[in-house]
């Protein structure tokens, strides 16, 4: 019994908290008198990574913080939805998703900050593990979209408050990378769908199996 509770937690989230909560103490407690140096390498600047080449900065930034109250809001809302999509999709394709959404929001902020708003973002560092984890409400998204269907009532209510509250509940909030947000929803939510069609076929299949394939 300990043991198949041991299976079923979400060991993939706790391995990204435990690296991100890593990453803080290193950077804000062991090496204190270079904060600011190390917050310059880590962050995400469009003109570093563009211009200059320093591509390492896409994923650095993912995993670095800017302060403890960054830090525990991003871990706390990576466990919830970690729980709940871990499970549900399984450790590799979640895995994957995390990584993708947190590209795809990097990619969002470099276009936003390096073209669109590009005399202003010039100047902007960004960092944080907001944009894999807003990736991950897409993810959440995912599921209401494509299996609403086999959803009860009460579930999808809870599930589209929810996204749209995690979504746009700090929209009118300044300093915080808007954009870096609706791209990695956006890129969780394509790639959740993608997962939940894959999900929903191998189920349908599983089940024509056990119906006229004389599966028990």
């Amino acid at each position: 019994m300990e043991a198949e509770k041991r299976a079923n937690l979400p060991w993939i989230t706790i391995a990204l908290i435990a690296v991100n909560t890593v990453v803080f103490l290193c950077s804000d407690l062991v090496f204190y008198n270079r904060q600011e140096e190390i917050a310059f390498y880590m962050s995400l600047n469009p003109v570093l990574v563009l211009k200059h080449g320093e591509y390492w900065r896409v994923v650095t930034s993912m995993f670095y913080h800017f302060g403890i109250d960054h830090l525990v809001y991003n871990m706390f809302m990576l466990y919830m939805m970690g729980a709940i999509l871990e499970p549900f999709y399984g450790r590799i394709r979640y895995a994957i998703l995390y990584f993708a959404a947190g590209l795809t929001a990097s990619a969002a902020s470099l276009w936003y900050n390096g073209v669109f708003a590009a005399e202003e973002g010039a100047h902007a560092f960004c960092a944080g593990a907001s944009g894999a984890v807003y990736g991950l409400i897409g993810g959440y998204a995912a599921v209401y979209f494509v299996q609403r269907r086999t959803l009860p009532a009460w579930e999808k209510r809870r599930m589209l408050i929810a996204v749209l509250f995690l979504l746009f509940g700090s929209i009118f909030d300044t300093g915080i990378g808007h954009d870096a947000h609706f791209g990695g929803f956006f890129g969780g939510l394509l790639l959740g769908c993608v997962y939940c069609m894959i999900l929903k076929k191998k189920a349908e299949r599983e089940r024509y199996r056990k119906t006229y394939g004389g599966g028990k």
